[in-house]
């Protein structure tokens, strides 16, 4: 039964039915009406059963249909239930959980608190030397950065203070020193979400690594650590590819005793305008504390001691006084980006200022449900608090706790403007930027997203097209398949509710969630004019055809265009991480997809779609990628053009992803195996001849090969000596590339 179907059976009168037949006959109401414009329009009674058995079918829908999933959509003018789905059930929310940690920070602490960071002298200054130690307090500052770190020492400056004869002294004893919280042990990646959080904090707890070219092909690239401090020990094996190559930075961080090892391998072209990677930190005070002594010292201020840890003495006074912005500006950064260290630095506040200092994950938890329990009315109990981040799998919310939330938030004059501020707009801003463009839910549903693994979720509010307001909550978990499934059924209920009042609405969110059938039937002189006019989008690269595209890109029936599409917006975005995963994913070596694509490219003379972008996503990791390449290379004729650039694909992606390719060619067919080996060679062909061991002058996958032979798994080490085999016995000479084998990444 499809949906359409699925909504008429759920429509069991005959007033129903007839509303929603005539709901078919009329296009839906434009998505860009404003704000204000919605406003103006009187409220008035939605059809009966029309939203409700809307919102049935969707959750009908094939991707979603098998989740658990928790939905509740409450009429906030009346305050009436109008659907609910498990909307008891306890289930991960995952950044959900944002919304009880800011809700609660804003409500106990207040819209206008702000953090201070406190710098000590053990004694006064005399001539410009203090004879003793100076002391860096914090309290929980989830917005400490460099700047104002540099801005605390040049007070220090304008004081004439040049050198301090003690230590340099890191106080946070507000918090614990517990700086991975529950949910971290779940999650070994070092990358900035898993910062953790301690009193003293900088820079979200995480280093910007900045990777650039050196001044010829072969150099080393210049690799810079931001900001400069002796706790970070950087190891670079970077190195600058020929202009026009692809670049691959790979950058990795881990706790070194008392300092911080940052690895980096790369191979960055020569005319590349850099790149920025962060990595997280893990001894957040030692970090900060050696950051302040590097930038004192580069104001001419001169700390004789170590940096140490401990506590200010009782009977001193602070000297300097930074504080943060506002509480309100904080929440409204942390809720738009999902910002999960921001959101643990909050937990461990509140636990500190409502039980007392030491701050911990538990007494701040304590805090939360203690607001939940005496404010809005969950009792305590009825929901589980781990983190205040939504990280991993450790907390548990419903999706009725969720609206009860945004219920007693709605109308509450010191809450509401500020957190509701706070929600990301659907299709404008923050992590609902690229989400229901070109629907009614734009600009119209406000609402946190989460996302984990077979975790999302999305909460908030929604403005309806008669004027209605809504709050409502989603949060599936466990689903099947890919999140790119699930997401549009998520977003198809906000844009059902954000219909509510428009003619057509109803129809067009279930359209939302269910994508178009499809239909290869075009016509190839249509296809390739069609390829054409996307290409050219892509190729301008202007942001303002993301909308556009993505649109497009959820409604095209022919399954040769959507990865042109995808193409397209991964050009006009490349900020949008989901759009390289909607190339490979709308792709596939299939006579539907790639055949008629080729067919179209044969046929006018024009370069083959699609490949360029798979060989730049395979350069840069992505397996799915490299493993449609070798499933293409098996159905080319080796003397067609496509082969010879498809061979320098390979190569460039052998170079800056040789593990990933090597272990994508093990897991493939015979034949694809054997046709990706084949071209391979083929751009291998040059300077130094092919090698079993590193050497100086190898390529990469060469290097890649010789490491895999001799390694513990025995299946690849079998594969790998098959390989080589195979390219020697072409006595082909292989790529002499002057990046060291040592280096190459």
């Amino acid at each position: 039964m499809n949906l359409a179907a699925l909504l008429l059976h759920r429509l069991r009168t005959p007033a129903a039915a007839l509303a929603v037949f005539a709901s078919l006959l009329v296009p839906s109401a434009p998505s860009g009406a404003s704000e204000t414009a919605v406003r103006k329009v009187a409220p008035r009674e939605e059809p009966a059963g029309e939203l409700p058995a809307t919102i049935a079918a969707i959750l009908e829908a094939t991707a979603i249909h098998d989740a658990r999933t928790g939905v509740l959509v409450v009429d906030l003018d009346t305050g009436k239930e109008v659907f609910g789905r498990n909307a008891d059930e306890l289930l991960n929310p995952a950044s959900n959980m944002k919304l009880l940690t800011t809700a609660a920070a804003l409500s106990r602490l207040g819209p206008s608190f702000r953090f201070a960071t406190e710098l000590y002298v053990s004694e006064p200054p005399r001539s410009g030397v203090v004879k003793g130690s100076l002391y860096l307090k914090g309290k929980g500052d989830p917005s400490l950065d460099t700047e104002r770190l540099f801005r605390m020492a040049r007070s220090l400056k304008h004081r004439g203070i040049k050198e301090i004869t003690g230590n340099l002294v890191i106080d946070d004893t507000w918090f614990d020193a517990e700086y991975e919280g529950p949910g971290w042990e779940q999650d070994d990646s070092d990358r900035p979400y898993m910062a953790g959080a301690g009193a003293v904090s900088l820079n979200y707890n995480s280093v910007a690594i900045h990777v650039h070219p050196g001044e010829a092909n072969g150099a080393k690239a210049r690799v810079e650590l931001e900001p400069p401090s002796d706790y970070l020990v950087l190891e670079s094996q970077a190195v600058t590819g020929p202009p026009g190559s692809h670049s691959r930075v790979v950058a990795s961080s881990i706790k070194d005793g008392r300092r911080q090892r940052i690895m980096v391998r790369a191979r960055i072209a020569a005319n590349s305008p850099g790149e920025v990677h962060y990595r997280r930190i893990s001894d957040p005070p030692r970090f900060t504390g050696e950051s302040f002594k590097t930038l004192l010292g580069e104001l001419g201020i001169k700390v004789k001691g170590k940096v140490v840890l401990g506590a200010v003495p009782a009977e001193l006074r602070p000297i300097v006084v930074d504080r943060s912005e506002p509480l309100t500006v904080l929440v409204h950064k942390l809720n738009k980006w999902s910002q999960n260290h921001m959101s643990e630095m909050l937990l461990k506040t509140l636990g500190a200022e409502s039980r007392g200092s030491p701050g911990t994950w538990a007494k701040g938890a304590a805090a939360v449900e203690d607001f939940l329990a005496e404010e809005v009315g969950i009792p305590k109990g009825s929901l589980v608090i781990r983190n205040g981040s939504g990280l991993n799998d450790t907390n548990r919310v419903s999706a009725r706790q969720l609206v009860r939330l945004l219920t007693w938030i709605h109308g509450r004059s010191l809450i509401e403007p500020e957190l509701v501020a706070s929600l990301p707009i659907a299709g404008v801003d923050g992590t609902t930027r690229n989400r229901l463009g070109g629907t009614l839910g734009e600009g119209r549903v406000r609402a946190k997203t989460g996302t984990l693994q077979n975790v999302t979720a999305l909460a908030g509010y929604v403005d309806a097209v008669n004027g209605r307001q809504f709050a409502f909550a989603i949060v599936v978990n466990d689903y099947p398949g890919r999140l790119s499934a699930v997401l549009p059924r998520v977003d198809a209920i906000g844009a059902a509710i954000a219909s509510v009042g428009s003619e057509g609405g109803s129809r067009s969110a279930v359209a939302l969630a269910e994508p178009p059938p499809s239909d290869p039937s075009t016509p190839i002189e249509i296809l390739r004019s069609r390829i054409s006019t996307f290409a050219g989008m892509g190729r301008a690269e202007d942001p303002r055809n993301a909308t556009f595209l993505r649109a497009a890109l959820r409604t095209e029936r022919d399954p040769a265009l959507r990865p042109v599409i995808a193409e397209a917006l991964f050009r006009a975005d490349p900020s949008d991480s989901s759009a390289g995963s909607a190339v490979v994913e709308a792709f596939d070596a299939t006579p539907e997809i790639f055949g008629r694509l080729q067919a179209a490219a044969r046929g006018g003379g024009v370069r083959m779609p699609v490949v360029g972008t798979l060989v730049a996503l395979g350069a840069s990791g992505n397996v799915t990628a490299i493993a449609h390449l070798v499933s293409v290379a098996e159905l080319l004729d080796p003397a067609e053009p496509l082969a010879d650039e498809l061979s320098e694909g390979l190569a460039e992606i052998g170079r800056t992803a040789p593990d990933e390719l090597l272990a994508t060619l093990e897991s493939s067919s015979r034949g694809a195996q054997s046709a990706a080996i084949g071209l391979l060679s083929r751009s291998l062909a040059g300077g130094d001849t092919f090698v079993t061991v590193p050497v100086v002058g190898a390529h990469p996958f060469s290097v890649a090969l010789a490491r895999a032979a001799t390694g513990a798994d025995e299946r690849l080490a079998s594969f790998a000596r098959q390989v080589e085999v195979r390219l020697a016995s072409d006595r082909r000479p292989i790529d002499s590339d002057p990046v060291p084998a040592s280096v190459a990444p």
